[in-house]
């Protein structure tokens, strides 16, 4: 808060002393003839700083309220953080006009914000008459947000600093966000966040806070341990007014909530905000954004941000330790037991809307648990992060960064011919026409012993009904897989992506996304129709020409227990082996092995050089390449020979121009000496000539 400037609108009826207040307020000085309206104006950090620190940028603005002024009135309320709503001590009409006109008027322009109540001319009039006292405690008891009522006087410089203090106060520290002004009670997200900060602070996990626990927390939020003695009167006052706030291992999380409220009832709301800040909190009372910045999810179109092996660690963990009956299952009331600290779910975020994962009718499976999870950080990592921190993922950048992974970059690693082996997460593309089977596909996925799979925003289907495609189109769950060179299983989680016909017109317009996010495509036909067999061709090699025949294919004969006639056998097979491709794999909707399926769609996504079909625009392209290759290794060997038959004849001219020098010669030894420095000087000619030449010929080579 202390980064932006905060706005008091100050208000009310005419000559009731709201100049005189800002300008006792801002100059220390009183004057019987004030200016009408005063335009905004700075408030002295000093008038703040000594109970706020950093105290903020404070605007106070004056406003009038003449009838012709209203839109302007209106503006500034609005643009408000907190109001300052005068009347007269003198004046019990001005009082009354606080109910049946200010309030409302507030009311009515949307400018609901904590109020300061405060009577000027305290110096003129007697505020304790009883018609007075009377009013202004039913107002404050009917309008809870009216922060507090204070007694001032411009010209005795009475509680100036005071209402100011208050005002700024209420918009840093305030109490709006913390306790349901009607009953007193904390609200549910502070009540959360208060139990998080808990938790954390419950090293040993006894469900008490003792004293070193206590004092930990105590360093973290205000920088200095409790003394004994306030120790023991901090229980001593839990003890006598909450039976169960304390045991003997500590103070309970009832009793830790019960100081909370005490300090908010007390006024000292600034104590509960050090706390919330203290752990992350903004003021809306989330995770703040520059927490969840501190880890760094920058990655390339063409990457995923993944779960670490320590962050899927941390969720098996968190899995166990809620699943209190060990059934392997998290049921609906161990599921809002492991979220009670959370403002939500992740299981109700809209990223994971209509999602297929493993579940039955008693609850979520520890597979349906982790899909969740995968899906939901490469969807929106920062999201995943928040969710991890309200379950009580450690304040340490560091920490929390190692929880996260990038996966490799696919189009780098598929130009290299490289394999995926060290990819913890696959997304597979499924495409086919209407009826093909896809969404059976998908279902298959999650199924679990004979249950369909059923999704976490929709009603799981009943019986009779498995034939239907579900809401969702997407599916998620862990595939153990055979890897690397022991051929160790590996649990990687596979996403199926059912693809509609406005996304491949998508893919049409820009074939990129398409090879950033695929890392294979499964090309689904109903095994009884040639014609939907010949839809999944066409869109296999439509969907090969847009990735640039990089990303592995897979045709998948859905509908299997309704039979594969021998025509449509003998074109798979004729397809396949014109393609280079397997021939198609086999599933059934009415049957439970459809699993290696799914492990041969991570298979291929792990090594996608060996499933990558022969197009006839790749073996077009390979063509050109074998061409290109001839000619540079054709004008190569040319210019070699050219080279070497030009150096020849070079040579055969400078010797014979040796000899016929010599014998003019007078001196045998002249002639020898001068027969050396010519060969040697002549040598080096040709070796420049034919460098020269050789590199002439490259180069026009490479040009063409």
């Amino acid at each position: 808060m202390a980064d932006r400037t905060v706005r008091i609108a100050v208000i009310g009826d005419e000559g009731v002393g709201k100049s005189s207040l800002v300008l006792a307020a801002v100059h220390n000085t009183f004057t019987d003839n004030p200016v009408p309206t005063l335009p905004p104006t700075r408030l002295p950090a000093d008038t703040v700083e000594s109970y706020i620190s950093p105290a903020p940028a404070t605007l106070i603005v004056d406003t009038c309220s003449s009838p012709e002024d209203k839109q302007a009135w209106e503006l500034n309320v609005q643009q408000a953080h907190a109001i300052v709503l005068t009347f007269a001590a003198n004046d019990y009409n001005s009082l009354r006009r606080v109910v049946m006109h200010w309030i409302p008027e507030l009311e009515r322009v949307g400018a609901r914000r904590p109020i300061i109540l405060s009577a000027c001319k305290c110096d003129l009039g007697d505020i304790r008459e009883e018609r007075f006292q009377s009013l202004i405690q039913a107002i404050l008891l009917e309008y809870r947000h009216i922060e507090t009522f204070l007694e001032s006087s411009a010209k005795k410089q009475q509680s100036i600093p005071d209402i100011f203090y208050y005002a700024v106060k209420s918009v840093v520290h305030p109490a709006e966000p913390l306790v349901e002004f009607t009953t007193g009670q904390l609200k549910p997200l502070c009540v959360k966040a208060l139990k998080r900060i808990f938790l954390l602070c419950d090293i040993n996990g006894d469900g008490a806070l003792n004293d070193e626990e206590l004092n930990r927390f105590q360093i973290k939020c205000f920088h200095a341990p409790l003394q004994p003695t306030e120790l023991a009167g901090v229980k001593e006052v839990v003890g006598e007014r909450l039976p169960g706030g304390l045991n003997e291992a500590g103070l309970t999380l009832k009793g830790f909530l019960f100081l909370h409220a005490l300090f908010i009832e007390k006024a000292r709301t600034e104590t509960v905000w050090t706390v919330l800040r203290s752990f992350g909190y903004s003021d809306e009372l989330l995770i703040e954004q520059k927490l969840l910045d501190s880890v760094d999810f920058s990655h390339q179109p063409d990457q995923s941000v993944e779960l670490s092996s320590d962050g899927k660690r941390l969720l098996r963990r968190l899995f166990t330790n809620f699943d209190v009956n060990e059934d392997g299952l998290l049921s609906d009331a161990e599921q809002t037991e492991m979220f009670s600290a959370s403002p939500s779910s992740p299981f109700e975020d809209a990223n994971l809307k209509g999602i297929m994962v493993q579940s039955s009718d008693q609850g979520l499976t520890q597979k349906g648990f982790a899909s969740c999870w995968a899906y939901l950080t490469i969807v929106n990592p920062s999201k995943a992060l928040e969710h991890m921190m309200y379950l009580g993922l450690p304040m340490d950048p560091a920490f929390m960064q190692r929880q996260f992974a990038i996966s490799k970059t696919r189009q780098q690693e598929r130009r290299r011919g490289k394999d995926f082996q060290g990819r913890a997460l696959f997304q597979c593309f499924v495409f086919g026409a209407a009826n093909a089977g896809k969404s059976s596909l998908l279902q298959g996925l999650v199924r679990k012993h004979g249950q369909p799979g059923s999704s976490k925003s929709e009603p799981q289907e009943e019986e009779g009904n498995a034939g239907q495609a579900p809401a969702a189109n997407i599916a998620v769950n862990e595939i153990p897989v055979a890897r690397g060179n022991r051929q160790r299983e590996v649990m990687t989680t596979l996403v199926l992506r059912e693809m509609q016909e406005a996304q491949i017109q998508s893919f049409e317009e820009d074939p990129e996304a398409l090879q950033d996010a695929c890392d294979v495509a499964a090309f689904v036909f109903d095994g009884s129709n040639i014609e939907s067999f010949k839809a999944a061709l066409d869109l296999l090699l439509k969907l090969a020409h847009l990735a640039d025949d990089t990303i592995p294919c897979v045709l998948i004969a859905a509908k299997d227990d309704l039979g594969i006639s021998m025509d449509i056998q003998d074109e798979c097979g004729r397809v396949a082996q014109d393609l280079r491709m397997q021939v198609p794999l086999q599933v059934s909707s009415q049957t439970d092995d459809s699993s290696p399926v799914f492990s041969a769609l991570v298979t291929a996504a792990l090594t996608p050089t060996k499933f990558i079909p022969e197009t006839p625009t790749l073996r077009a392209k390979r063509r050109s390449e074998q061409t290109s290759r001839r000619t540079a290794s054709f004008v190569a060997v040319s210019a070699l020979v050219v080279a070497g038959v030009y150096a020849t004849y070079r040579w055969s001219n400078h010797s014979a121009s040796v000899t016929e020098n010599s014998r003019s010669s007078g001196s045998k030894d002249a002639v020898a000496l001068g027969d050396r420095n010519q060969t040697e000087g002549g040598a080096s000619d040709v070796r420049r000539d034919v460098q020269a030449y050789v590199k002439g010929l490259f180069s026009g080579w490479s040009r063409s």
